[in-house]
Protein backbone atom coordinates (compact mmCIF):
# COMPACT_ATOMS: atom_id res chain seq x y z
CA UNK A 1 0.00 0.00 0.00
CA UNK A 2 2.86 2.39 0.74
CA UNK A 3 4.12 1.93 -2.83
CA UNK A 4 0.97 3.54 -4.16
CA UNK A 5 0.87 6.49 -1.77
CA UNK A 6 3.37 9.33 -1.82
CA UNK A 7 3.04 11.01 1.58
CA UNK A 8 6.05 13.29 1.05
CA UNK A 9 3.77 16.10 -0.16
CA UNK A 10 1.69 16.03 3.02
CA UNK A 11 4.83 16.48 5.10
CA UNK A 12 6.12 19.40 3.01
CA UNK A 13 5.39 23.07 3.64
CA UNK A 14 2.92 23.20 0.76
CA UNK A 15 1.08 20.10 1.97
CA UNK A 16 0.75 21.43 5.51
CA UNK A 17 -0.53 24.74 4.13
CA UNK A 18 -3.10 22.95 1.97
CA UNK A 19 -4.40 20.93 4.94
CA UNK A 20 -4.57 24.09 7.08
CA UNK A 21 -6.44 25.92 4.31
CA UNK A 22 -8.86 23.03 3.98
CA UNK A 23 -9.64 22.92 7.70
CA UNK A 24 -10.11 26.69 7.95
CA UNK A 25 -12.34 26.84 4.87
CA UNK A 26 -14.51 23.99 6.14
CA UNK A 27 -14.88 25.82 9.49
CA UNK A 28 -15.89 28.99 7.61
CA UNK A 29 -18.42 27.03 5.55
CA UNK A 30 -19.86 25.40 8.67
CA UNK A 31 -20.16 28.79 10.40
CA UNK A 32 -22.13 30.31 7.55
CA UNK A 33 -24.23 27.23 6.97
CA UNK A 34 -25.24 26.87 10.62
CA UNK A 35 -26.90 30.28 10.92
CA UNK A 36 -29.69 32.24 9.33
CA UNK A 37 -27.91 34.82 7.27
CA UNK A 38 -29.11 38.30 6.37
CA UNK A 39 -28.15 38.62 2.72
CA UNK A 40 -28.69 35.43 0.73
CA UNK A 41 -26.57 36.43 -2.24
CA UNK A 42 -23.54 37.54 -0.24
CA UNK A 43 -23.42 34.41 1.86
CA UNK A 44 -24.54 32.14 -0.96
CA UNK A 45 -21.46 33.25 -2.89
CA UNK A 46 -19.29 32.78 0.20
CA UNK A 47 -20.68 29.29 0.80
CA UNK A 48 -20.09 28.36 -2.82
CA UNK A 49 -16.56 29.69 -2.84
CA UNK A 50 -15.52 28.05 0.44
CA UNK A 51 -17.05 24.70 -0.43
CA UNK A 52 -15.86 24.78 -4.04
CA UNK A 53 -12.30 25.64 -3.13
CA UNK A 54 -12.34 23.02 -0.37
CA UNK A 55 -13.30 20.38 -2.94
CA UNK A 56 -10.55 21.66 -5.24
CA UNK A 57 -7.98 21.36 -2.45
CA UNK A 58 -9.16 17.84 -1.62
CA UNK A 59 -8.90 16.85 -5.29
CA UNK A 60 -5.43 18.36 -5.68
CA UNK A 61 -4.10 16.74 -2.49
CA UNK A 62 -5.69 13.40 -3.48
CA UNK A 63 -4.04 13.49 -6.91
CA UNK A 64 -0.71 14.52 -5.42
CA UNK A 65 -0.75 11.84 -2.70
CA UNK A 66 -1.49 9.15 -5.28
CA UNK A 67 1.53 10.27 -7.32
CA UNK A 68 -0.07 11.80 -10.40
CA UNK A 69 2.63 14.51 -10.72
CA UNK A 70 5.25 11.78 -11.13
CA UNK A 71 3.18 9.93 -13.74
CA UNK A 72 1.99 13.00 -15.67
CA UNK A 73 5.27 14.81 -16.16
CA UNK A 74 3.92 16.75 -19.15
CA UNK A 75 2.05 19.04 -16.72
CA UNK A 76 4.01 21.59 -14.72
CA UNK A 77 2.44 20.91 -11.32
CA UNK A 78 4.19 23.86 -9.68
CA UNK A 79 2.40 26.24 -12.03
CA UNK A 80 -0.88 24.37 -11.51
CA UNK A 81 -0.54 24.91 -7.77
CA UNK A 82 0.38 28.58 -8.29
CA UNK A 83 -2.71 29.16 -10.45
CA UNK A 84 -4.90 27.24 -8.00
CA UNK A 85 -3.68 29.37 -5.11
CA UNK A 86 -4.00 32.63 -7.06
CA UNK A 87 -7.59 31.97 -8.12
CA UNK A 88 -8.42 30.75 -4.63
CA UNK A 89 -7.00 33.94 -3.12
CA UNK A 90 -9.04 36.13 -5.45
CA UNK A 91 -12.32 34.34 -4.75
CA UNK A 92 -11.82 33.67 -1.02
CA UNK A 93 -10.65 37.20 -0.21
CA UNK A 94 -13.52 38.73 -2.21
CA UNK A 95 -16.06 36.50 -0.49
CA UNK A 96 -14.55 37.18 2.93
CA UNK A 97 -14.64 40.93 2.48
CA UNK A 98 -18.26 40.82 1.33
CA UNK A 99 -19.13 38.51 4.22
CA UNK A 100 -17.41 40.86 6.68
CA UNK A 101 -19.34 43.86 5.37
CA UNK A 102 -22.68 42.03 5.41
CA UNK A 103 -22.23 40.35 8.82
CA UNK A 104 -24.03 43.14 10.76
CA UNK A 105 -22.22 42.19 13.95
CA UNK A 106 -23.52 38.61 14.09
CA UNK A 107 -20.62 36.83 15.87
CA UNK A 108 -20.71 33.58 13.93
CA UNK A 109 -20.74 35.44 10.60
CA UNK A 110 -17.85 37.62 11.74
CA UNK A 111 -16.01 34.41 12.66
CA UNK A 112 -16.69 32.99 9.22
CA UNK A 113 -15.28 36.09 7.53
CA UNK A 114 -12.21 36.04 9.81
CA UNK A 115 -11.66 32.37 8.88
CA UNK A 116 -11.87 33.36 5.22
CA UNK A 117 -9.35 36.15 5.68
CA UNK A 118 -7.02 33.76 7.51
CA UNK A 119 -7.37 31.29 4.63
CA UNK A 120 -6.55 34.17 2.24
CA UNK A 121 -3.38 34.84 4.21
CA UNK A 122 -2.41 31.16 3.97
CA UNK A 123 -3.09 31.28 0.23
CA UNK A 124 -0.69 34.22 -0.14
CA UNK A 125 2.00 32.29 1.71
CA UNK A 126 1.35 29.27 -0.51
CA UNK A 127 1.50 31.48 -3.63
CA UNK A 128 4.87 32.86 -2.56
CA UNK A 129 6.24 29.37 -1.94
CA UNK A 130 4.91 28.17 -5.32
CA UNK A 131 6.35 31.22 -7.08
CA UNK A 132 9.77 30.62 -5.55
CA UNK A 133 9.62 26.93 -6.49
CA UNK A 134 8.66 27.75 -10.10
CA UNK A 135 11.58 30.16 -10.43
CA UNK A 136 14.04 27.65 -8.94
CA UNK A 137 13.17 25.00 -11.52
CA UNK A 138 13.49 27.23 -14.59
CA UNK A 139 16.86 27.31 -16.40
CA UNK A 140 19.04 30.37 -15.86
CA UNK A 141 20.02 30.81 -19.49
CA UNK A 142 17.32 30.67 -22.17
CA UNK A 143 17.82 27.97 -24.79
CA UNK A 144 19.43 29.21 -27.99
Amino acid sequence: MMGILSLDYLLSKQGILKIAQLVILLVAFACVRSTWYNSFYAYGFYEGVTLGYSVTIILYVFLTVFGLPKRASFVNWLIVELVLDTLGFIFISTGSIVAAVKSYGVPILVGASVCGLLASYLLVVSMILSFVAVHRTQPVDPPV
